[in-house]
């Protein structure tokens, strides 16, 4: 009886739930301006007329119901890469992906290190100070 109920329930996500359509603003808020001015911002937010003008080529793809790595497939292909916001996960672009957190590990250990070597220095300073007054409480 359970399997049946879970075969049920299977089914029911598979075939109910709608498929999630891929918006404009998902995808142009994941490129950066294709103007060759210098322009740095993300499309979505920029109103130079290369981003706007790729604003519409998205709208255009996502009316024809093209998927979001077909569209960013096309788009890369007539921009390059420069235009995709993040690397993609793949190739030589991994690095970008496993420097960051590479990165937080690598300084939180410099960080503990050179702390816990300041805090060696300062308990040793504290006990030089403490036997140097115990020292002159001995002499007076």
């Amino acid at each position: 009886m359970k399997h049946k109920i879970a075969a049920i329930w299977f089914f029911l996500l598979v075939f109910t739930v709608p498929v999630l359509a891929v918006t404009e603003e998902e995808i142009t808020a994941n490129l950066n301006c294709p103007d060759q001015g210098g322009c740095t911002m993300i499309a979505i937010d920029c109103t130079c007329p290369s981003a706007l003008e790729l604003k519409d080529k998205v709208r255009t793809m996502v009316e024809q119901g093209l998927s979001e790595k077909k569209i960013y497939d096309n788009l890369v292909a007539e921009y390059g890469k420069g235009v995709l916001a993040t690397p993609p996960k793949e190739g030589f672009d991994w690095i970008v992906w496993l420097a960051l957190p590479a990165g937080i590990i690598v300084g939180g250990v410099v960080v503990y290190k050179i702390s816990r070597k300041r805090m060696d220095e300062n308990e040793e300073f504290d006990y030089e100070y403490e036997k140097f007054l115990q020292e002159r409480e001995k002499h007076e």
